[in-house]
């Protein structure tokens, strides 16, 4: 009897600790503002995650681009 006791015990820990990390979860998604009730909050929710994933793509292809032409503009031209 004693280890179901100390099976029962540590399946209501996990049970415990696996609610606490959803309700960390779930808090952590509301702080986001894609399900605030105002229309505008989410509009803008959605704007600043597409202009950051937009300079996160972009960023990498003008570094890029700007030593390309750094080290082209450096050779002689031809005529």
């Amino acid at each position: 009897m004693d280890n179901i006791d100390k099976n029962i015990f540590i399946l209501e820990k996990r049970i415990e600790d696996l609610e606490r990390k959803q309700n960390e979860s779930e808090e952590q998604y509301f702080h986001l503002g894609l399900n605030n009730t105002s229309f505008l909050r989410r509009a803008f929710t959605i704007f600043g995650h597409n202009l950051v994933a937009g300079l996160i793509l972009s960023i990498p292809f003008y570094l890029i681009m700007f030593i390309l032409v750094a080290l082209l503009s450096k050779l002689p031209m031809p005529y």
